[in-house]
């Protein structure tokens, strides 16, 4: 680990976070597993798979302390509460897709030998299930939250964490989507 790999992942990361819609943010969130993910598509995919699952369980936990701290009508907990609800729901969704794909990198060889690649392909759809749901999850905790008549301050704080957690999901799908890509070309060359 001498600083010249360091700083090629770190490039390499850079020019994944291009092809994402939100590359500054895609950089940033990767940027301190460099060292792990060693200019290797499907473990920056996995990193960001892992990264925006802890940023979803930070947010949920976030909002329901600011439920209780904020004394909101119980309209409005409610909205609250289904919002939580549907980011818990992310979460778990975010976690079966990390799931899968780590199941794909410890049968990598598998893969590789018997040659077929539907396997792998079978493991993208899944994910790429797995995170548009999650992505559902988060409009649907938007939109509750929009139409909550929460104080001005702390409705802008609790969408922009919630923003947040999207436009890293979303990131986490392209990076999927371009390490299949990547796979199934390597496969094709064979």
């Amino acid at each position: 680990s001498n600083g010249y790999n360091h700083r090629k992942s770190k490039e390499f990361i850079k020019k994944s976070c291009r092809a994402t819609s939100y590359p500054k943010l895609c950089l940033k969130s990767l940027v301190r597993r460099a060292s792990k993910i060693k200019g290797n598509p499907e473990l920056l995919a996995s990193a960001a798979l892992s990264t925006t699952f802890f940023a979803t369980q930070t947010t949920s936990r976030l909002l329901k302390d600011a439920s209780r701290i904020h004394s909101l009508k119980p309209n409005e907990v409610a909205a609250m509460v289904d919002c939580i609800a549907d980011l818990s729901d992310s979460v778990q969704k975010l976690q079966m897709s990390t799931k899968v794909m780590d199941e794909g990198t410890k049968n990598n060889d598998v893969v590789r030998v018997d040659g077929s690649d539907d396997v792998v392909r079978v493991q993208i759809n899944e994910i790429q299930m797995w995170v548009n749901m999650a992505l559902e999850e988060e409009e649907t905790c938007m939109i509750a939250l929009a139409n909550m008549n929460v104080k001005g301050r702390v409705k802008k704080g609790i969408r922009k964490r919630i923003v947040k957690v999207a436009h890293l999901t979303s990131n986490a799908l392209d990076l999927v989507k371009n390490f299949a890509l990547a796979h199934n070309k390597l496969l094709s060359h064979h």
